[in-house]
């Protein structure tokens, strides 16, 4: 992933991988807009509710237009765009102290 800012948001998708006993993930439903990306994720959670096979998670990440439209199916690497950043945390791998800040208390 290469957008150093995001420009947009996107529902993420974690599927579970059973006969390797990993995870891959996916993203779907660009959008510019965080409110968008939040309601079309209750959405797509809802979709698969009632499905024989239902993701691991639903959430929304942060990501640039290029990296989303670069982004492959079926991926399984960590440095992919988590929901980590939204909610005040460093990414995975991310060099301590470098989190955004969280709520004020």
């Amino acid at each position: 992933m290469t957008s150093i800012l995001p420009d947009g948001y996107a529902v993420r998708l974690d599927w579970p991988v059973a006969r390797h006993g990993g995870v891959r993930h996916e993203f779907t439903q660009f959008t510019t807009s965080l409110r968008r990306a939040l309601r079309r994720a209750v959405g797509t959670q809802r979709y698969w509710a009632t499905g024989p096979v239902r993701p691991l998670a639903v959430t929304v990440v942060p990501i640039g237009r290029a990296d989303y439209d670069a982004h492959g199916r079926d991926c399984a690497s960590l440095t992919c765009p988590t929901m980590a950043p939204l909610l005040g945390l460093a990414p995975a791998g991310a060099v301590e102290g470098t989190a955004l800040p969280g709520p004020p208390s």
